[in-house]
């Protein structure tokens, strides 16, 4: 199921603790590529032990502007699931391949709506896109892709960005812009890489471009 990614392009390597509660709960591991044609690659590997072990694999397909062009994504636990999504015209199709079936999904898709996936991915993807400055809040259509279904679902997420804040990390210091998505707590740093979110402690982050 996995794309053929032009690995030589390499920008970024990052490496989190997925939390549940105050609990270390698995791992994911995020890289970003360049694309050749003005793009980006990205994809993450997610280990989990809890609540269930099971591992997932995200590959993003984005253009220059940020928005999500495919999404490819495996989900390995008690069973086995493998979707290609993509953007076609206003609609956003789901083809979604288990052991007993193949199953076929469209929603609407309207200029600007955001993919949300599992990964910290997904809430860079946004900001980069949004682009909000101190004070501002946005409303967004997004395509949730559900787990372990992998089938898309379409919701709405709100982002208010608060302003610069210092954040300490295992990984190091940054000079960092707090957001709230849906009540949620992240800080990104100028290239949109999360530095410190609920749900994720940062580990390792390595920028090679």
């Amino acid at each position: 199921m996995c794309a053929r990614l032009d690995t030589t392009g390499l920008l970024a390597d990052v490496m989190y603790a997925v939390l549940r509660g105050n609990v270390d709960a698995g791992r994911e591991r995020c890289r970003l590529y360049r694309r050749a044609d003005g793009g980006y690659w990205l994809t993450s590997e997610f280990d989990l032990t809890l609540p269930s072990p099971h591992t997932l694999y995200s590959e993003v397909c984005v253009g220059a502007d940020w928005r999500v062009e495919s999404l490819k994504v495996r989900w390995s636990g008690n069973e086995l699931r493998d979707a290609s999504h993509h953007v076609d015209g206003l609609l956003w199709k789901a083809t979604i391949q288990t052991d007993e079936a193949t199953i076929e999904r469209a929603v609407p898709f309207e200029p600007g709506t955001q993919v949300d996936f599992e990964s910290v991915w997904s809430a860079m993807l946004a900001l980069n896109w949004l682009k909000l400055t101190p004070g501002q809040a946005r409303e967004v259509k997004v395509i949730r892709v559900e787990l372990p279904s992998l089938e898309p679902v379409p919701a709405h997420r709100h982002y208010e960005c608060i302003g610069q804040e210092h954040v300490t990390t295992l990984a190091g210091d940054f000079e960092a812009m707090h957001y709230i998505p849906n009540a949620h707590h992240l800080w990104a740093d100028s290239r949109g890489i999360i530095v410190a979110a609920d749900g994720y402690r940062l580990l390792e982050y390595h920028w090679l471009s």
